[in-house]
């Protein structure tokens, strides 16, 4: 399968050691392995060392090619990465695209490279303390994140960056991220592994203890939408 994650920052940094397990597991089962391409523009700076997978040697270096340069070295994989935006011709032979961005600007040039295609879009997205995870085909049945919840690309973005480690972590909480990234992973290796997810997301509230799934739909010969017909 040809994956294209756009985003190495908090969600992105954690979900691609996942991404590896799930390299290693195919390769186990005799299945065919993982073409990963890892696209972000940012490099690392002392606001990413605390929330994100990132060491003190790595400041000024290019965020994609830290993660990838470090898995290929480690794992003898051969995955790709680009320092620079996410551009729509990202997307050719993609059969699913991650998103791990946090801006409704990046997810809007994702959206409107996807359009009517039909493939995988799985989008993380979280707050200081709670976050969502969303898959979507582009069908009715299985709607893209943004059309689940057009918040996520309508209005206008936050652009402050952290300035300091502290002030990262204030915005968002220390494990939020990985929270995030271990559903996105569980729902990735669903779509690898099985072909199709059992559920299409979650929201999750680290302040609450809660999770909340979203189950898929199918469309039944009256034509109601329900979980079983």
């Amino acid at each position: 399968m040809n994956i294209l994650m756009v985003g190495a920052g908090g969600n992105g940094s954690k979900l691609l050691v996942s991404l590896v397990r799930a390299q290693r597991a195919l390769s186990l089962l005799g299945r065919a392995p993982l073409r990963v391409v890892l696209v972000d523009p940012d490099t690392v700076s002392e606001a990413n060392l605390v929330r994100q997978a990132f060491l003190p040697a790595d400041l000024g270096r290019p965020k994609a090619e830290v993660l990838v340069s470090r898995v290929n070295l480690a794992y003898g994989l051969n995955w790709e990465w680009r320092a620079r935006a996410f551009r729509p011709a990202d997307l050719h032979g993609v059969q699913l695209v991650i998103s791990a961005v946090d801006s409704r600007q990046a997810r809007r040039a994702i959206a409107e490279a996807i359009g009517t295609s039909v493939l995988w879009w799985l989008d993380m997205g979280n707050d200081v303390r709670h976050g969502q995870v969303l898959l979507g085909r582009g069908t009715a049945q299985m709607p893209y994140p943004h059309e689940r919840l057009p918040e996520l690309v309508e209005g206008e973005d936050d652009d402050r960056p952290s300035c300091s480690a502290l002030e990262a972590v204030m915005r968002q909480d220390l494990l939020v991220n990985d929270m995030a990234a271990i559903w996105a992973a569980e729902l990735a290796w669903q779509v690898i592994k099985d072909g199709k997810p059992k559920y299409l997301g979650v929201f999750f509230d680290l302040e609450r203890g809660t999770v909340r799934s979203i189950p898929t739909e199918v469309v039944c010969p009256t034509g109601a939408k329900t979980n079983s017909c």
